[in-house]
Parts: C-alpha cells; sequence; structure tokens
C-alpha cells in the first residue's frame, strides 16, 4: 500500500481484499477477523503537542464497536504507548480519542452500514480535538491541550488494535475488529482547516 506523499512511509496489509467500488476509485475491504493495514516510524505523529489531522472514507458492514484507527509505540497494537483515535462505540455513534494524560474524547453519530461515510478529525493545541462527518463539523472536545504522544515513533493500525484489545485506554471507543471498507486514508501533521475537510469530503 503506497504513501502517495512525499515521506514514502508505506503500508503494509495483513488479510485484505480490494473491491472496485470505492467511494474513489478501489478502496480496501477489511471482512474477516484479523484484517488490517499497518504503517510504522511515523515521528511526527509521535511527538509531544504536534498537531495532527486524518480523514478517511468508512463503509462499515457493522457499527457495533470496532477499530477503525489505533496508534501505538509498538508494532503489535500495545507497547507503553496506544489508543484506538477512532472507532465505534458499543451503541454504534463513533468515537474520536486523543490524549492528554486522559482521554480527550467526542462521540460523534450514529452513521448507516453500507453506505460510505466521510470523517475527518483535526488537533491543534489552541483548538483542541475537532470531529468532521461528510465535510461539516460535528463536535469538539476540551478546547486547548498539549497532545501527549508516546515521545518515540509510533505505528498505526487501520481496522483493528491487535494486542492492544482490552489494554489500552479505549476512552468511548469499543475495541475490536472493523469490518467494511475504507478508502482515501491521509494523515497530516498539521491542522486542517475546516475549508480543507470540506475539500477533502467533495472529492
Amino acid at each position: 500500500l503506497l504513501d502517495s506523499g512525499t515521506l514514502g512511509i508505506n503500508g503494509t496489509g495483513i488479510t485484505i481484499g480490494y473491491s472496485t467500488s470505492g467511494r474513489v476509485n478501489n478502496c480496501l475491504s477489511l471482512l474477516s477477523n484479523l484484517s488490517y493495514v499497518q504503517a510504522t516510524n511515523l515521528v511526527l505523529l509521535g511527538t509531544v503537542g504536534q498537531p495532527y489531522s486524518f480523514s478517511i472514507w468508512i463503509k462499515p458492514t457493522t457499527v457495533a464497536g470496532g477499530t477503525i484507527f489505533h496508534v501505538s509505540s509498538g508494532t503489535t497494537g500495545l507497547s507503553g504507548w496506544c489508543i484506538p483515535v477512532l472507532g465505534f462505540t458499543s451503541s454504534g455513534n463513533v468515537g474520536v480519542q486523543s490524549w492528554n494524560h486522559n482521554s480527550v474524547s467526542i462521540t460523534g453519530p450514529v452513521v448507516t452500514t453500507n453506505v460510505w461515510t466521510h470523517l475527518a478529525v483535526t488537533y491543534g493545541p489552541s483548538n483542541g480535538l475537532r470531529l468532521y462527518v461528510n465535510g461539516a463539523q460535528y463536535g469538539s472536545a476540551s478546547g486547548s491541550y498539549t497532545y501527549q504522544a508516546a515521545g518515540t515513533p509510533v505505528s498505526l493500525l487501520l481496522g483493528s488494535s491487535l494486542s492492544g484489545l482490552g489494554a489500552c485506554a479505549s476512552g468511548v471507543i469499543t475495541m475490536g475488529q472493523y469490518n467494511g471498507y475504507i478508502d482515501e486514508f491521509e494523515l497530516y501533521s498539521r491542522e486542517l482547516s475546516s475549508a480543507n475537510v470540506y475539500r477533502l469530503a467533495n472529492p
């Protein structure tokens, strides 16, 4: 799985499939147990106080819990620092989490299964954590705070928390296997503006 940015941080897919019915061209299908994508050695995402944003299209087949995006200081989803940053609550709501020595969380809407939904999350030290759904801001949390990252390069997982299941601070997210499709995942080392997010949600 190739990084379209300049850093060339490519990902590895495990038990994944491909579909021609993506939101934008093709997409990944994560429809079996332990289906996930992993990328390692993300320096800025592991840096304390570093602004970040990410954007993803999801088409879940179920929303009864599950991890969409997980970050950890180890490659197994665990090690010394780990949190799921996007997933579903036990009630099927979108859940977002950041970290400030404690969980900083947003509970979003319940998304419709088998329908493409665009999600974007932004963080900046002044504006805090924000969730956007289909290009519009849905909620925010905490106001100003410092993202207490791992302080070391981190790994990301899409679709699973692996060994982090039950061991990492989960906030509002019920960790587990994500079942469904994902497309156009983008990760930024800056806080996107609302205009940036709107453009990503309207390709």
